[in-house]
């Protein structure tokens, strides 16, 4: 799932994380980019639904009011010319009402490890970009007779952000689980990519990018679903009014046996990140 873009050169800009480690990587114009839309847009109640990359000459989400990430298997890019204004919620994730992630995602967590079953689980899918070329691995498949599914990875510092100085792939967010064996429960959906580049952003809100969670086993002899990969969050602006918002990135847990026998666990999904830049 690769959308090519064109990237005229690179620049280098400061980047804080929120977990608070800080480094300097050379980004590509595109993510500095405030876009050329010609209408403000506003969602002051209730749930609004959006997706895809979308152009604004500023943005708000009410506090109460909720953006949904309604279209499955993508991400949500918002860029404004004016100011970003988060003081509701914005939801990317699965285990937050918002349509998941079904493929390998790209630099969001990998998916968890099904647990076995009568028969072996399905391994979590790990995400990448280029096929075959790994980014956060997924959890290993729970062997059958009730095998326990593996935990999937995170990626590290330095693999997310070769996605910010590299921009040459669609976002895709955190892998989906395992299934269970022998049919057992459903794999977690990945959670989605956020990505906010304004001129301005006030962050007062929450935004969800998290995995879902694997489903449990619903009969003896099947396997509980692995947790989802999160997925990623990431705001970029000329300046911040605000940015002491809560963000979720974390993987799905694993599905549950329920008090099933002939059943292992999901694995849980890996963790997403997230990260602010000034790029003024």
């Amino acid at each position: 799932m690769l959308k090519k873009i064109a990237v005229a050169g690179s620049v280098l800009f400061f980047i804080c994380l929120r977990a608070e480690a800080q480094a300097t990587f050379g980004i590509p114009p595109w993510f500095k980019w405030l876009g050329n839309g010609a209408h403000s847009y506003s969602c002051t109640s209730g749930t609004c639904n959006l997706t895809d990359e979308l152009w604004f000459t500023s943005f708000s989400v009410s506090l109460g009011a909720t953006v949904l990430n309604a279209g499955g298997n993508g991400p949500l890019i918002i860029r404004a010319t004016g100011a970003c204004t988060i003081a509701g919620s914005v939801l990317g994730g699965p285990s937050g009402g918002a349509d998941g992630i079904t493929g390998f995602g790209d630099f969001g967590g990998g998916g968890g490890g099904g647990g076995g079953g009568a028969a072996a689980g399905i391994i979590g899918r790990s995400t990448q970009v280029i096929q075959g070329q790994v980014i956060a691995s997924g959890g290993t498949a729970g062997p059958a007779n009730g095998g326990t599914g593996g935990n999937a990875a995170t990626p590290s510092t330095a693999q997310f952000t070769s996605f910010l100085s590299g921009g040459g792939s669609w976002p895709g967010g955190g892998a989906l689980g395992g299934q269970g064996g022998s049919g057992g429960g459903a794999g977690g959906m990945g959670g989605t990519p956020i990505i906010f580049i304004c001129n301005t952003i006030n962050f007062t809100g929450t935004i969800n990018a998290s995995g879902q969670n694997g489903a449990n086993s619903a009969a003896n002899g099947k396997g509980a679903g692995g947790g989802g990969g999160g997925g990623y969050v990431f705001l970029a602006a000329n300046s911040f009014t605000a940015n002491s918002g809560s963000i979720n990135t974390a993987g799905g847990n694993g599905g549950t046996c329920a008090g099933h026998t002939q059943c292992g666990v999901g694995g849980n999904g890996g963790n997403g990140w997230t990260m602010s830049m000034t790029i003024k």
